[in-house]
């Protein structure tokens, strides 16, 4: 698998040509390895192989690197911390080149008298944490859980949910402006970004356009987004709920609660997953210095730790379901008055309250490096999920119930088993059904796992058959989500999204505006 004859040597030539300062230097990778790993994602293989990995360093060698790649006629398949189960940017029916956008990862600006921040599309939502920590300020939407890798642009091509979704929805909110490279190189800004970053643009904004798009339109290169005040406090909560369908009432009980960050849950399954990884001993230490980082206190602080030790292993066995919660506020009295709430409110709908482990370790240190692409014993995973209006959320579940009856001697047949996170954003419901199952790893989960995980399990033998199974079942159970009611994150090349034909005339317009010749991820589901 090497890049097609010629083709290194002349987009070297050609960005030589156009490009005389290094800082704006553009890597291209073309040896077998690096094109054999940018051709895979977290399901696999794309359609056929990525022929050239361009990895630009800043907005001018971003230009230049589509150009290049459109004087060659190749497709473009942009890519950010590559973190895709749907096959969102590997490469479809038409060859090309994987834009691999890692190295733009700056924090541009942090402008706190306008209360907004600028960073390139590459920047990973941990790195941003870190740069606003030393300030009273924090984005809306704080990053998906896979935020040490995760890029912003990313998120925001694909939305995302979790820290901050509760109060603030997903990654699409709080974008003020962007700027983006189109498929012939044309740079584009939207909303004030052409300017001074403005939380108000005149007339018609063009941003929400390319929010979602998956890179089938745009190529986006830096981003505005809002920043909000960081609360002082914080309070946490869990409890442990007899069935789904009663934890799934109170996440929708809870929505529009106020205060609340983040809002998730377990099922049954994913408390066993838990408790079978457990935790290792350094790992156990360093969540524990973070809670005491956390408490002011002394006394609360010892409470915490010994209520952390003591129930860190406890709260995820012989668990039917449970529900986390984590708020922040200005101050104790909000704070405690919000927490005091979701309690009444949880307890009326069956919630028994747990120790609240959970969701302070996950709140208190959001970004953590990446466990959770094996599972607990070193298998293959694969996610599967709905974004569900609340009325329909029942149906949701009720669907992967059934899924789950109707499937579950052949599941057990190829040792194959699943596990289910719910998780609140904004006023929607986020449903993610993870599969799992035993087999070898592939080039992507080589280079991406854990060096223990790859030291236990990277001599898995090759399991063909079970992984065709996952990936039928995966299907069926997409479709499933979709008849009752879902949308999706990350449309990439799986989900289906129907438009009706007036939007699908206008969206087909446009996309042939900003890309005539279809060059920018064909294929993409995002567009028709």
């Amino acid at each position: 698998m090497t890049a097609r004859s010629g083709l290194g040597p002349r987009l070297e030539a050609y960005l030589q040509t156009h490009l005389d300062n290094p800082p704006d230097a553009v890597e291209i990778l073309s040896d077998e390895p690096a094109l054999e790993y940018f051709s895979h994602d977290i399901a696999g293989p794309g359609e056929r192989p990525i022929a050239v990995v361009l990895r630009p360093r800043t907005v001018k060698g971003l230009v230049h690197a589509i150009r290049a790649a459109h004087e060659e006629g190749l497709a473009i398949y942009p890519r950010g911390g590559g973190l895709s189960y749907t096959a969102g940017y590997t490469s479809g029916t038409a060859q090309g080149a994987a834009l691999d956008l890692s190295a733009m990862s700056s924090v541009s600006t942090i402008d706190e008298a306008n209360r907004c921040v600028t960073v390139q599309a590459g920047c990973t939502w941990e790195h941003l944490h870190r740069r606003l920590a030393d300030t009273r300020w924090r984005t809306p939407f704080a990053g998906p859980l896979s935020g040490y890798e995760s890029t912003v642009g990313g998120a925001l091509s694909n939305d995302a949910a979790f820290f901050g979704s509760a109060q603030h929805g997903s990654s699409r909110n709080g974008v003020l402006g962007l700027t983006a490279v189109l498929a012939d190189g044309t740079v584009l800004s939207t909303g004030t970004h052409h300017a001074r970053p403005h939380p108000h643009p005149a007339g018609p904004d063009l941003t929400p356009l390319f929010l979602g798009d998956g890179g089938a339109l745009a190529v986006k290169a830096e981003v505005t987004l809002a920043l909000v005040p960081r609360g002082g406090t914080s309070r946490f909560a869990s409890f442990a709920f007899s069935d789904v369908q009663s934890m799934l009432a109170a996440q929708d009980a809870l929505i529009d609660h106020p205060l609340l960050m983040e809002c998730f849950g377990f099922d049954r399954d994913a408390h066993r997953n838990l408790a079978r990884g457990g935790l290792t001993a350094l790992e156990s230490a360093e969540m524990l210095k973070d809670i005491a980082r956390s408490e002011s206190r002394l006394p609360r602080r010892l409470a915490r730790l010994l209520s952390a030790a003591a129930h860190g292993r406890r709260l995820v066995t012989d668990l039917e379901c449970s529900l986390h919660l984590a708020f922040e506020g200005a101050d104790e009295p909000s704070c405690d008055a919000a927490l005091a709430s979701a309690i009444t409110l949880a307890t009326a709908l069956g919630g028994t309250a747990l120790p609240d482990t959970i969701p302070r370790i996950t709140h208190t240190r959001p970004f953590r490096p990446i466990k959770a692409l094996l599972g607990p014993s070193g298998e293959r995973w694969l996610p599967v999920h709905g974004v569900f209006r609340p009325s329909d959320t029942a149906n949701g579940w009720a669907a992967i119930e059934a899924f789950r009856a109707l499937n579950g001697d052949r599941m057990a047949a190829a040792n194959i088993t699943t596990s289910a996170l719910t998780v609140t954003a904004g006023r929607a419901l986020l449903l993610e059904v993870h599969f799992f199952w035993p087999d070898a790893l592939g080039p992507f989960l080589r280079r991406r796992v854990r060096p223990e995980q790859l030291r236990d399990h990277g001599g898995a033998p090759d399991n063909p058959q079970t992984r065709a199974v996952v990936h039928e079942l995966r299907r069926e159970l997409a479709d499933a989500l979709t008849r009752a009611g879902a949308t999706h994150f990350q449309v990439g090349r799986f989900y289906t999204v129907e438009h009706p034909p007036p939007a699908a005339r206008l969206l087909s317009a446009i996309k042939q505006a900003v890309d005539p010749n279809a060059r920018l991820n064909p294929g993409l589901g995002t567009v028709p």
